[in-house]
């Protein structure tokens, strides 16, 4: 993999202020959508099930382990690990494969808000290029891995578009490595900011990922 660039100070600065007061403040929700999922799975006969979902990512040049809220039905992801098939998240909530809170949680990208963890530890950014999981990242062309360079985002300039994007994943990332590199500290913020309103318009449109 290539050399991950370094993260300007600010950038950084304002995910820990971000990511530090959303856990804070949005934790009676995550306590409340924790319950309803485990009422859920309980109502379903299986209690047990995992309350967080965790995959393996690429950001910065490297995996790491990401959260997210368990939306999906476990008897699915069971059936997919025995048969020792790649999980593609994204086609299981495309599929139907979802439980009924996680069909209302990805509407409104709450089932996301486990991975402000991630970005309090560093893992991710609030803004950059959608992680990825290993093989769809190895699956693109070298030129093309923007993961390997800058952080994954919990948002970024595909999510801000959605609906109203004209250009592709691709191009928004690429565009995105752009601003990262030739924007000083503070105006990258700036950036990261105002993709961040636009990112929250959509969750009030309710339009889901």
């Amino acid at each position: 993999m290539q050399s991950s660039l370094p993260i300007p100070f600010y950038k950084r600065a304002f995910d820990i202020l971000i990511s530090g007061i959303v856990i804070i403040f949005a934790s009676p929700f995550w306590i409340l959508v924790i319950v309803f999922i485990f009422l859920e799975h309980s109502f379903r006969g299986h209690p047990f099930d995992p309350l967080v979902y965790a995959e393996t990512r690429i950001s910065k040049g490297r995996p790491f382990t990401l959260y997210k809220f368990n939306i999906f039905d476990q008897r699915v992801i069971e059936i997919l690990r025995k048969e020792n098939t790649f999980i593609h998240t994204k086609k299981l909530e495309h599929a139907g494969s979802l439980i009924f809170i996680g069909k209302v949680l990805r509407q409104v990208y709450m089932d996301e808000l486990p991975q402000f963890f991630n970005v309090f530890r560093g893992d991710m950014s609030i803004v950059g290029p959608r992680p990825l999981n290993i093989e769809v990242c190895n699956s693109l062309p070298v030129a093309s891995r923007v993961l390997e360079k800058i952080p994954a985002g919990i948002t970024g300039l595909f999510q801000s578009y959605k609906g109203h994007g004209k250009k592709t994943s691709k191009e928004l990332d690429a565009e995105y490595l752009d601003n990262f590199v030739t924007k000083s500290g503070l105006g990258l913020v700036w950036y990261d900011a105002k993709i961040l309103a636009r990112t929250l318009a959509v969750v009030l449109r309710a339009k889901g990922i």
